[in-house]
């Protein structure tokens, strides 16, 4: 006679044990403190993330997101990095080209337009608007990698011998640096308008085109 108890069944429950579910707990309430954070950014600027308003906004305890978060650095390094996911979208919306050019000229364009409609997490990720926060290695990776779409353009670029620059790192600044002056200008205050800005935007990424394409074409 067959015994129906022999055997085993294995259960179809997960156990989630109690030191698991805390950091599960933790993950979701810092995530959730994060995009309060990143709202009170966008809607007031960089000068109304406050530890105070963002537990207001969160209905919490400040001592809640400073055991979370340390200091308001710690909370500014997580905005940092929901920047920097932010623009990788922008980034990754956009169609390769077959065209060197037209594909460098489209992903120049959408820097200015995350620059320019992102204006707060811009500051905070390139502008200084947090003083006391200053990028880390986690941070640094985390511009490289919402930038990996330019890094790349660049390195197959010195691989086919279009651009002169052997460092694919300095080819990448060298051209970050001029587009990121003129975004920063204008939202400083220092260009009249966005029309003016954007005339300038144009003619500047003309000019590292120019400077590092056409110099390297021409031997």
């Amino acid at each position: 006679m067959k015994d129906l108890n022999s055997g085993s069944t294995e259960s179809t429950h997960t156990v989630t044990t109690f030191q698991e579910a805390r950091l599960q707990h933790s993950d979701n309430l810092r995530q959730n403190i994060v995009h309060a954070a990143a709202a009170l950014l966008q809607e007031h600027g960089p000068e109304a993330v406050t530890v105070r308003r963002v537990a207001e906004r969160m209905e919490c305890s400040t001592k809640i997101i400073y055991n979370l978060f340390g200091k308001k650095e710690g909370l500014a390094k997580h905005l940092y990095l929901e920047g920097c996911s932010l623009m990788a979208q922008y980034f990754e919306d956009i169609p390769r080209q077959a065209s060197f050019e037209q594909y460098f000229r489209d992903l120049a364009y959408v820097y200015w337009g995350f620059g320019i409609s992102q204006s707060s997490f811009y500051q905070l990720m390139f502008g200084g608007s947090f003083s006391e926060f200053k990028p880390d290695g986690e941070t640094l990776q985390g511009t490289a990698t919402a930038l990996k779409q330019v890094s790349a353009l660049v390195e197959i670029a010195i691989e086919q011998g279009m651009i002169q620059v052997q460092d694919p790192l300095l080819a990448v600044r060298m051209i970050w640096a001029p587009l990121h002056g003129v975004i920063h200008l204008y939202l400083g205050g220092h260009i009249e308008s966005e029309e003016a800005a954007k005339t300038l935007y144009d003619h500047t990424l003309s000019m590292v085109i120019h400077s590092l394409v056409s110099t390297s074409a021409n031997g």
